[in-house]
């Protein structure tokens, strides 16, 4: 895949991701817009989405689900930003792929 393409894919990647973090974390749900935290790629799942151990296996569930990979739960809790995410999803898509 050429360079143009791999950005394109992190981005949709990012998108469905922000999707999965918006409709599990219950800090997603505040009333108030102005109170929820925005999601970008430097977002720290701990520091800014305070996503908690039992958040992380969900959202490691959801992962797995969304985009049909299996995380090893070591490497996962390694990963706490957007953007390290979306790159071991992407990691992880590639391994996949190799293997069919």
């Amino acid at each position: 895949m050429n360079q143009a393409g791999r950005e394109e894919r992190r981005r949709e990647v990012f998108g469905r991701l922000k999707k999965v973090l918006i409709d599990m974390l219950k800090i997603m749900r505040e009333k108030k817009p102005e109170n929820r935290p925005k999601i970008d790629w430097d977002t720290d799942l701990i520091d800014h989405l305070g996503v908690d151990s039992l958040e992380s296996i969900d959202l490691m569930n959801a992962i797995e689900e969304e985009f049909q990979v299996n995380p090893s739960l070591n490497e996962a809790n390694s990963k706490r930003t957007v953007t390290q995410i979306v790159d071991y999803i992407l990691e992880l898509e590639d391994q996949k792929s190799m293997k069919s």
